[in-house]
């Protein structure tokens, strides 16, 4: 992983940790996808609410699941393999639960499919310009599933020629806080230079590689425990050391270019 790729991630935890403490009740959505100029791609995606909200819904909130054996019955699908999957606690703050979840999807256009994204449309679409990437929260996926604030991050193998998001690189960020969403939902389009024609540079496991992994539930399983602790360090006294960590290696970074 490079440099900018790191203080991408730990800009983006810092964001996530400075939300818990500006918005208070809900659930917060975070999402970070990488998508082939094909279509196919990566997507991760963190969410949160409140402890006693999770187990009076049990343990699912609309479409969003808080458990291991429920994400994989929202995530899973004929397009879409979970790869990653963590429920952890902060242990500085009991009253939130929160959910990592990282998958493949090889069909853009059918996400919708999937039970967990029942309420979005995504789509992947060649045009004169290049290959269109629209995603539409719709308003009822911020209702059914409590949403306050929607947080957004995509990069693409080709250039972007333009977007309704901020420009970084090949990437485009989103954020929309629930009370500035549009009636109609919150949509994000960006326009690809590409004519479709991938090299694979986000690459994605095939369903076949990944459904031979038979101990893939069971590490995932295991390996909650294990990144329970190291991921709820970073809510507690180390947010300092993240924050300086982010400026020094920014500044390193604008330096070298």
């Amino acid at each position: 992983m490079n440099n900018k790729s790191i203080v991408n991630r730990i800009f983006f935890l810092f964001l996530f940790v400075v939300s818990f403490l500006i918005y208070g009740g809900a659930v917060k959505y975070f999402q970070i996808a990488s998508f082939n100029n094909n279509g196919t791609g990566i997507i991760s995606l963190t969410y949160s609410a409140n402890t006693a909200e999770v187990k009076n819904s049990n343990y699912l909130i609309g479409n969003l699941p808080f458990t291991q054996d429920k994400i994989n019955e929202y995530f899973n699908s004929d397009i879409t393999k979970v790869t990653k999957a963590l429920v952890y606690k902060d242990k500085n703050d009991t009253s939130l639960i929160s959910v990592n979840v990282e998958l493949n999807i090889n069909n853009l256009n059918k996400l919708q499919n999937v039970k967990a994204f029942s309420d979005v449309e995504a789509r992947w679409i060649k045009s004169d310009t290049g290959m269109v990437f629209s995603w539409l929260f719709k308003p009822a996926h911020a209702k059914t599933n409590s949403i306050s604030l929607y947080q957004i991050k995509v990069a693409f193998e080709g250039d972007i020629r333009s977007t309704t998001g901020v420009l970084k690189g090949k990437g485009a960020d989103w954020y929309v806080p629930i009370e500035k969403m549009d009636p109609r939902g919150a949509y994000f389009v960006a326009t690809i230079n590409s004519d479709g024609t991938t090299q694979n540079t986000f690459a994605t496991e095939t369903k076949e590689s990944v459904d031979n992994n038979t101990n893939l539930e069971t590490n995932t399983e295991t390996k909650t425990e294990d990144k329970k602790n190291r991921i709820c360090g970073l809510f507690g006294i180390e947010l300092p050391i993240i924050i300086l960590s982010v400026l020094l290696i920014s500044k390193r970074l604008k330096t070298k270019i």
